[in-house]
């Protein structure tokens, strides 16, 4: 059998912590990455998923433990290793072509075989036509498509890469973890093998062969499971979706059953998991003032009524729908007998019917549970985030948590103190 091509042996980090005490941020990792295949890291913020991944390129030393590369014990930075960065990490004083010769200056190359790479990498990764362009010319998508050009001039053995997604739009992402794909199963391409971080479960499933679920404080693997699916890979599969759910098992540290079952009455609530629409509060309640005033109306003269641009008054329509304070039947929107209960309460009774509902809400009520199972009262941001993270992976964490620590303020649920990044429970009055 043939040696893997990064190993790493028990490796644990610890970081100097208060008052002297250490802090352990990885306990004990075993991990195997093998040629030909994609491996996702995936888990909670502050698992410490993309620390691992620093330690098993070299740009980290492991407190203890071993890492081998092609079975041999392995001492700063891998050189048969590449990083594609979240944040893109271009120089703003280069264009792209010079951007992507960066990542070739240590290497013995001729000046024509290091102008032929990165043509090629240009050619591969879509960029002809912007080789003089520099960085503040270009879009997210278009600047990521540098990062991975830069990296894949190197011919590394690994690529990897640190949530190089997360900071693009929905359809950007989308493309490029599609270009991705198509570069790691191309036979011409250099992409042997892909290490890559993601807090995203439908993203791992998508992209990864084998997905390695972390676990927090300390960072540990939970599980290592293999993803047979053949690329390329359909989101609304019924075996895709079931390898979502099984990871999303996993990280909550919850168990779904492989079939449904219905549950006893026992008096336990099982929300439904609903996007939470970033817009404030006050919109909403202007949507149903609109409404009372004006009556139900078409989507579209509700947008010339309102002179607002569509897909952001939309939003508006499903906060209010999400609250059941309005219908969309159709092309319409009507207001419901709840929202005009609501319209027509006293300021105090809007807060107890706003509380009422937020508590039927999964993203809510998470947070209402955390704080009740804490010792303390409080919830760290970062716990929150992690969550939200893994709940609505195709959302900003932190536009989801603004939107519910404002509804929550309004309707005194909880509080949120953003000096000290932490939620805490409302005192009880008598």
């Amino acid at each position: 059998m043939t040696a893997p091509l990064l190993e790493l042996r028990r490796v644990s980090l610890h970081y100097p912590g208060a008052r002297g005490a250490d802090m352990e941020v990885l306990h004990e990792i075993d991990l195997e990455i093998r040629e030909h295949e994609v491996v996702a890291i995936l888990g909670p913020s502050g698992c410490g998923k993309s620390t691992l991944l620093r330690v098993g390129i070299g740009l980290e030393r492991a407190t203890s433990g071993e890492v081998l590369y092609r079975g041999k014990v392995q001492t700063g930075l891998n050189p048969s290793v590449a990083l594609v960065f979240q944040n893109f990490a271009l120089f703003p004083w280069l264009t792209v072509l010079e951007n992507i010769a960066v990542g070739l200056t240590s290497q013995p190359l001729e000046d024509g075989e290091r102008e032929k790479r990165v043509r090629r990498v240009i050619d591969a990764v879509g960029l002809e036509g912007f080789e003089e362009a520099y960085p503040k010319e270009l879009s997210g998508g278009m600047k990521q498509r540098v990062g991975f050009a830069r990296a894949l001039a190197v011919e590394p053995e690994l690529l990897c890469m640190d949530e190089p997604f997360s900071a693009l739009d929905v359809l950007t992402g989308e493309t490029l973890r599609n270009e991705v794909i198509d570069l790691y199963t191309s036979k011409t391409s250099p992409v042997n093998s892909i290490l890559m971080v993601t807090h995203s479960i439908s993203e791992a499933v998508f992209m990864a062969t084998r997905v390695v679920v972390m676990g927090a404080h300390p960072g540990i693997i939970r599980a290592v499971l293999d993803n047979s699916l053949p690329y390329p890979r359909d989101e609304h599969h019924p075996d895709f979706l079931k390898l979502s759910e099984k990871l999303h098992a996993l990280i909550t540290l919850s168990v779904l059953p492989d079939e449904p079952v219905v549950p006893a009455n026992t008096g336990t609530r099982r929300l439904p998991v609903q996007a939470i629409p970033p817009v404030s509060f006050v919109r909403i309640v202007g949507l149903l003032e609109l409404l009372e005033n004006e009556g139900d109306m078409e989507l579209f003269e509700l947008a010339q009524k309102v002179d607002e641009e569509f897909g952001k008054l939309l939003l508006v329509v499903q906060a209010a729908e999400l609250l059941g304070w309005a219908t969309t039947p159709g092309q319409r929107v009507d207001m419901t007998a709840a929202g005009r209960h609501f319209l027509a309460a006293d300021i105090n009774a809007r807060k107890q019917l706003l509380q009422a509902r937020l508590r039927d809400i999964f993203a809510f009520d998470l947070v209402v549970q955390m704080l009740q199972r804490s010792a303390s009262g409080e919830v760290d941001e970062e716990i929150v985030l992690g969550q939200l993270a893994l709940t609505f992976p195709h959302e900003r964490p932190h536009r989801v948590l603004q939107t519910i620590v404002a509804w929550a303020r309004y309707a005194e649920l909880f509080r949120y103190s953003s000096t000290r990044k932490v939620f805490h429970g409302l005192k009880q009055q008598g």
